[in-house]
């Protein structure tokens, strides 16, 4: 079996077989007996044929837990499983010393993916919450969604036999400008599995890159652009299109807005929306210059510096 692909989100892909008439596994990484490499809630998605999507460590367990998952598809019945320390399966062992609690759940509701991947879709943060000894035993139904309000949660957690997995809306970044650093952010953002949504006036003839969408005027904004997982940054070298994109972006709950510039072109922006009549505390939202300080100086270093920095703001 080959490695499974990381991504973040399983949800989508188990969907996609489950379209297709596939049979499906669902693995939830449930406990941690010290440290991982991958956080509490971390899935991967089996199908019945052994192909395999997601991460439950840095590794180490995958290939089993791909074989276990086929096994369970095969006999209908869930699996709690436990690698590394006091597991019973000692040619697999985890270099860090730590142990591991597995859920392979293969029976999974197919409404139940599907309506968390719509929500995902919608952007809407959703709880789903496991009862682990159900789960575990057969006994009953196991699996339960729940709506989140807001960031009421942001980690998945363990509260004795109910887990809760944590679906927050996928991190998007919103990209406004035009030039090499705006191309290099559009191009290296999604092998972070962000979401992006570009917008740029265009360039000198007024065209604009497929898939980025035409800003006809500063102040044009639409509400839909930005939520509160979204990361907000400004990349023009022209900073004329600047303050009123900026005053409709301190209007949103954005977690990261940053701007391209020297700390003279900040100092600038923030003289500016101050005569302006924005306050202080709405004025220190915005990062400039722009990106984590690693001494990068051409567009992709500084692409991936504003991206470390986006990481770095995330809750």
């Amino acid at each position: 079996m080959n490695a499974p692909m990381f991504v973040e989100n399983v949800i989508p892909a188990a969907c996609a077989w489950l379209a297709q008439g596939a049979r499906v596994a669902l693995i939830t990484l449930v406990g941690v007996d010290g440290s991982s490499p991958r956080p509490l809630g971390s899935q991967m998605a089996v199908r019945e044929d052994g192909v395999a999507i997601g991460l439950i460590s840095g590794g180490c367990v995958e290939a089993a837990l791909t074989h276990e998952a086929a096994a369970a598809l095969a006999d209908g019945r869930n699996r709690m499983l436990r690698y590394g320390k006091d597991s019973p399966f000692f040619d697999i062992r985890l270099p860090c010393g730590s142990g591991i609690d597995v859920l392979i759940d293969v029976n999974v509701g197919a409404d139940l993916l599907f309506a968390v991947r719509d929500r995902q879709l919608q952007r809407q943060p959703t709880l789903l919450c496991m009862d682990l000894e159900r789960a575990a035993s057969g006994d009953g139904v196991h699996l339960q969604l729940e709506a989140c309000s807001g960031m009421q949660a942001s980690d998945s957690y363990a509260n004795g036999d109910r887990f809760v997995r944590v679906y927050n809306p996928t991190t998007r970044l919103l990209a406004f400008g035009r030039g090499e650093i705006f191309r290099q952010l559009l191009m290296l953002t999604p092998a972070m599995g962000f979401e992006v949504l570009a917008v740029s006036p265009g360039d000198a003839s007024g065209s604009s890159p497929p898939g980025v969408t035409r800003l006809h005027a500063p102040d044009h904004f639409e509400e839909g652009w930005s939520d509160a997982w979204t990361a907000a940054a400004l990349l023009f070298h022209d900073h004329e299109w600047e303050l009123p994109i900026l005053r409709n972006l301190l209007r949103t709950d954005c977690f990261y807005i940053g701007a391209l510039g020297s700390l003279r072109t900040q100092a600038l922006r923030r003289e500016q929306l101050a005569e302006e009549g924005v306050s202080t505390t709405e004025i220190d939202r915005i990062k400039g210059p722009i990106g984590l300080n690693i001494g990068g100086k051409s567009p992709p270093e500084i692409a991936i510096s504003i991206l470390a920095e986006i990481i770095s703001r995330r809750a």
